[in-house]
């Protein structure tokens, strides 16, 4: 996919108010200090007042940009206006989530001490169990929010990919009329269920002549739940196809860097066109704090980001600057948001990181990378 160039639209925790690195201060966050507690209850609160003034005092003061390459939204219930796409998430999938089974709009972002340190979000599909006949229903309406919301910068939407490729070509094209409408996010469906590995000789008929249909139209892809192994076989059949691992490219959430996901990881990285989101990075945490994988059943995540190092210095080394987007997975990362902020835990793990690196690299990862793969098609 052809780069996307635009005109381009930290260092601190909930708890530290550090100023490395442009963040924003406590003087700064006075303005949304309320906000974010209200929020981190579970309230939701309008800060566009606080948030624009808090944007401009970072900007003053030589603060640094950032793009939250994966948030999800949503307007309960699913079933009624405006969303009407039956989906199931976040009410029905799951059991019971109170954290997440409320509104979640960009204001209740805002509403966070680290929403207002982040420039622009890229909105991710939440589409689970969405049926067919609601499915446009779903893209349209996060193509809506976009349009309404300054600060989403792009949507990623959900089609099945297994369809025929007249449905999907019909369908790409009434939703890729919309520039802000970038790619879809697909999953481990994609393959055969027939107990082989995941391979690109093993995917169900249609997936790669849609897939190269995505390429064409410069569309990207968001995956979860396909091996790097497999991901590189598709990009060398599909070469202009852009691609994005999210989530740590399913890494286990504990510290360990453990060697079956670093031998994928390193298939992985043979593709050129392959990117790793660095998202829901406190949740590595999970296997010391809980002794469990992270789930939806909230915990405190451990503080030290010394702790989360290991992981992201390996993938530095194999992806390099160029292929590593930062991102949150708000609201979904308040799994691991009891008693702190989920979102400026994030950026302060990931900005302490590349504190260690070049300035240029930190650009890069946390908001360059994402505007040559997000940003809205010309």
């Amino acid at each position: 996919m052809k780069n996307r160039q635009t005109s381009h639209e930290s260092n601190s925790s909930a708890t530290s108010g550090g100023t490395d690195g442009g963040a924003l201060t406590r003087r700064d966050l006075m303005g949304v200090s309320a906000l974010g507690a209200a929020a981190l209850l579970g309230t939701g609160a309008t800060a566009s007042g606080a948030t624009e003034s808090a944007h401009q005092a970072r900007r003053q003061g030589g603060g640094k940009r950032v793009i939250d390459t994966h948030v999800h939204l949503w307007k309960l219930p699913r079933n009624q206006a405006p969303m009407n796409d039956n989906a199931t998430f976040p009410t029905g999938c799951c059991g019971s989530v109170p954290y997440m089974e409320v509104d979640r709009l960009i204001p209740d972002y805002d509403a966070r001490v680290g929403g207002p340190k982040v420039d622009k979000v890229v909105l991710i599909e939440s589409s689970v169990a969405t049926p067919a006949d609601k499915i446009i229903q779903s893209n349209l309406w996060m193509l809506d929010a976009a349009a309404k919301e300054g600060k989403i910068l792009s949507v990623v939407g959900n089609l099945d990919i297994t369809q025929d490729p007249s449905s999907f070509t019909t369908q790409v094209a009434q939703l890729s009329t919309n520039k802000k409408w970038v790619g879809i996010r697909i999953g481990g469906s994609i393959f055969q269920a027939n107990g082989l590995p995941q391979a690109a000789s093993n995917l169900k008929p249609n997936v790669m002549t849609n897939l190269t249909f995505l390429a064409t139209k410069g569309l990207e892809i968001d995956t979860l739940g396909i091996t790097g192994l497999a991901l590189s076989q598709i990009g060398a059949a599909v070469p202009g196809l852009t691609i994005v691992m999210d989530h740590f490219a399913g890494k286990p959430t504990t510290f360990d860097v453990e060697d079956a996901w670093k031998t994928d990881m390193q298939a992985a990285s043979a593709n050129p066109n392959l990117n790793i989101k660095v998202s829901d990075v406190h949740k590595l945490s999970a296997k010391v704090v809980t002794g469990a994988a992270a789930g939806l059943t909230q915990f405190q995540p451990i503080s030290d980001v010394s702790k989360y190092f290991a992981t992201m210095e390996f993938l530095w080394r194999t992806f390099g600057e160029d292929r590593l987007l930062f991102g949150t997975n708000w609201p979904v990362s308040d799994a691991g948001g009891l008693f702190v902020d989920s979102i400026d835990l994030e950026i302060s793990i990931l900005e302490s990181f590349l504190a260690e690196k070049y300035t240029q690299a930190r650009d890069k990862v946390m908001y360059q990378n994402a505007l040559r793969v997000y940003s809205p098609r010309k």
